[in-house]
């Protein structure tokens, strides 16, 4: 048995075209949708990740504005930018690049940025919203696209034993939430749990988000289950004999990209979110409908 992709990709590309047809009827009434990126420097990881909600933003016809940071801005000029962009009308969405150097980000964004315009659900309104499952709460990226996979291949959870493997406060906790919210019954595995192959062996679904490669085997897996892997890991690239393979347009040694589960899992589960391709390509999609939803609520537009 081979498991069936739930491929990311094509979840991904629906939510943007759904995202697409809101901005046309948001834009037939005379509003147009704004995303608001705040950068500190010119950090690598985070100018890749601009490019990359840039170009998501501009598919679903969404506008765009940087408010570049020099790197040594103090705390209180920072603070003073972002009051200036959720004073901002224009602009319907905040996204704020972290880590921070020298700035507490939780003084700096988490109590300062808008909940109205926290589209990625930085602040603890929009957490609390969410455990309380508030239609208006602007939920976490990730853990919303776990639960958009689910649902695009109309995997209902409620009843089902779940097992989430990880318990940080960006995807583990979270999906949990989300997870229970719709009745599903969790265990959430953390580095302290002394029973997790367990636990997993008996789980109708898991959801891994540790970020440790081959955490996650066919062994620990009951055959037919779903493995949503939201973890990604770099890794050498090795070849058949086991020696590190060269990338032919740097010359330097190739990497690859995996996550949690061993390849032998796909064998056993009954259906498998691929990395690349699975949660981390609809989670960009879900930025855009976030801001879009932002923006509705702002202009007391009803939600669908």
């Amino acid at each position: 048995m081979s498991a069936k992709i739930l491929d990311g990709k094509e979840v991904g590309q629906a939510i943007k075209d759904r995202c697409k047809k809101q901005v046309e009827e948001l834009k037939a009434k005379g509003i147009t949708p704004k995303l608001g990126i705040m950068r500190v420097g010119a950090k690598g990881p985070d100018l890749q990740y601009e490019k990359g909600a840039i170009k998501s933003m501009n598919e679903c016809g969404v506008e765009v504005e940087v408010f570049e940071m020099p790197a040594d801005i103090t705390q209180e000029d920072y603070i003073k930018k972002m009051q200036e962009v959720n004073a901002n009308k224009d602009i319907h969405g905040i996204l704020a690049f972290r880590p921070l150097d020298n700035i507490d980000e939780n003084k700096a964004i988490n109590e300062v940025m808008s909940p109205e315009k926290d589209i990625d659900a930085c602040t603890s309104i929009n957490m609390g919203k969410m455990l309380l499952g508030d239609p208006t709460g602007l939920y976490p990226c990730t853990p919303s696209a776990v639960m958009e996979i689910l649902d695009y291949y109309n995997i209902d959870v409620k009843g089902k034993d779940v097992c989430v493997i990880g318990n940080s406060n960006v995807v583990g906790k979270p999906v949990a939430v989300l997870l229970t919210n719709r009745f599903a019954t969790i265990k959430v595995c953390h580095v302290y749990t002394t029973d997790t192959k367990e636990k997993c062996k008996n789980a109708d679904i898991i959801v891994t988000a540790c970020g440790v490669p081959n955490l996650v085997k066919a062994e620990q897996v009951k055959p037919g289950a779903i493995v949503i892997d939201v973890a990604i890991c770099r890794v050498p690239d090795l070849d058949e004999n086991g020696v590190q393979k060269t990338n032919p347009k740097t010359g330097k040694p190739a990497m690859k990209t995996v996550g949690d589960c061993a390849p032998d899992v796909m064998e056993v589960a009954g259906m498998q979110s691929p990395v690349p391709g699975g949660v981390g390509s609809v989670t960009s999609s879900i930025l855009a409908s976030n801001l879009i939803k932002a923006c509705k609520i702002q202009n007391g537009i009803p939600l669908e």
